[in-house]
């Protein structure tokens, strides 16, 4: 396994850095770009797709440490790992349908969008203060919790999309959403490899201890970390956002 400084992780970082900025100089010179730059300077745009980035930050590596956890600690089967955290899927399902547009519609996107990820911020850090035990259960220590995310997840995404979109013109509208949905993946990707690598990491350095154990306390550093990235998020959010005026939200 090939460590952060080690010769070919180093030059595929440094091969990506130049492949975006050589993107960047490309759409910034060409008469038609894909991605004209100027939309950046719509309000929110920015703004909402860093919000989605810390989003997924949060809420991937939730959904993924916690089927592991059911999987390598409880020692449930993938099958009844999936049907385990269907409850999660609900509860998303059922707020982003009936709920957080109330909500939008009462408190705007900013404030939704905020303790949105302040509840999933707070989750990732109840389950770093050892929440999900080696010894623990999925009614007491995996249910809850997921519950709570699910909440979370289901408040900030719905507000971090329509900011991303809310100032783009009619004309850009297709283009916005195609960069808020980029955003949210490559936060998904980016922020799961960075957990997976915290995580093994911290494992490996309880190597002499109980093997169960020091799994499990490589899951609780990568919920301390997606925990402090989601909290950031909220804090950028609250910072940056800027509520539409009625009626454009």
């Amino acid at each position: 396994m090939n460590g952060w400084g080690s010769t070919s992780t180093v030059l595929t970082l440094i091969l990506v850095a130049a492949m975006f900025i050589l993107f960047l100089v490309i759409q910034a010179v060409k008469k038609e770009p894909l991605v004209p730059l100027r939309i950046f300077k719509v309000p929110n745009l920015a703004a909402g797709n860093i919000a989605l980035i810390m989003l997924s930050g949060g809420w991937i590596p939730l959904w993924y440490f916690l089927n592991l956890y059911l999987q390598q600690i409880l020692k449930f089967s993938a099958f009844t790992g999936g049907i385990s955290l269907l409850p999660t899927t609900i509860i998303v399902a059922v707020f982003m349908m009936f709920v957080t547009g109330k909500l939008i519609g009462k408190f705007g996107i900013k404030a939704s969008l905020v303790i949105g990820l302040i509840i999933l911020g707070g989750l990732m850090l109840l389950l770093f203060s050892a929440s999900t035990p080696v010894n623990g259960s999925f009614v007491a220590h995996v249910l809850p919790a997921s519950l709570l995310g699910g909440l979370g997840m289901a408040l900030a995404y719905i507000p971090a999309t329509m900011a991303a979109m809310s100032g783009a013109k009619p004309e850009e509208a297709g283009l916005a959403s195609g960069i808020a949905n980029t955003s949210y993946q490559i936060g998904s990707a980016i922020s799961l490899a960075i957990m997976v690598a915290i995580a093994a990491s911290t494992t490996a350095s309880y190597s002499g201890s109980d093997p169960i154990a020091a799994l499990n306390m490589g899951f609780h550093q990568a919920f301390l970390w997606s925990g402090i990235i989601t909290f950031v998020g909220a804090l950028l959010a609250f910072m940056f956002i800027r509520t539409p005026k009625q009626g454009n939200q």
